[in-house]
């Protein structure tokens, strides 16, 4: 059983083909994050343009990645049954653009500081960086959107929410209780978007101008799944 903590950047975000790649290999035991595998990135050729948004963010441009291996050499081991990322669900549909496979269990980091800081002003990597490790952000931050640095501020961002869930009462020791909190978590509490961004999904389903919106957002062809099940749940509980 390995667990990756798993980062690529991409070409943009409708079809998304990988420009680069990096992970690192962790073990979750007693709470604690153990590297066991210094975080490794690799660039590879999309087969497609990159967008302009793109290489604002990543600073990657087709250029860089003309004379790299296709995207579809990518390789992701059987053995690995957990992958661990913010906003994971995106890195694995990128996985699956370049002809990997294999599914392992998804854990997002995104997920667990949403459901763990509802009220925090952004839960971006970097600002969650800034919220739990100012002074490493301060010098490090920098290199946001390098992969290799992502995989870096993704293990200290994980380390610090784990801290914090079992705390706040709940209980994390290995990397299947947290996959199990992070499958919870998924099903959001608040909103993090929008005219109710911050109040609480249950709060709103009380009084009739926050239950037309709960109504509205179900009626969206693109809401999230996990946050349509919290909607249905708490409209169907008054």
């Amino acid at each position: 059983m390995t667990t990756y903590i798993l980062d690529t950047e991409t070409t943009g975000l409708v079809d998304p083909h990988m420009t680069e790649a990096a992970y690192s290999i962790v073990d979750i035991s007693d709470g604690k994050v153990t590297v066991l595998q210094a975080p490794r990135a690799k660039r590879f050729n999309p087969l497609k343009e990159i967008s302009l948004g793109s290489m604002a963010i990543s600073h990657i441009c087709d250029e860089d990645v003309a004379d790299e291996p296709p995207h579809t050499d990518f390789r992701l081991p059987n053995s690995v049954e957990y992958l661990i990322g913010h906003n994971i669900d995106f890195d694995m549909a990128v996985l699956k653009n370049a002809g990997v496979t294999h599914t392992p269990k998804l854990i997002c980091t995104n997920a667990m500081a949403n459901y763990l800081l509802p009220k925090l002003e952004s839960h971006k990597l970097v600002s969650l960086l800034y919220h739990f490790h100012r002074d490493i952000a301060r010098t490090q931050a920098r290199d946001a959107h390098a992969a290799i640095a992502d995989i870096h501020f993704t293990e200290l961002v994980l380390c610090s929410l784990i801290d914090l869930a079992n705390s706040q009462g709940h209980v994390i020791t290995d990397v299947e209780s947290l996959y199990e909190f992070s499958q919870m978590a998924r099903v959001p509490t608040h909103l993090s978007f929008g005219k109710h961004k911050g109040e609480a999904i249950a709060d709103l389903a009380t009084h009739s101008d926050g239950a037309g919106y709960l109504k509205w957002l179900l009626k969206q062809d693109t809401i999230d799944p996990y946050l349509a099940q919290a909607c249905q749940q708490v409209l169907e509980s008054v």
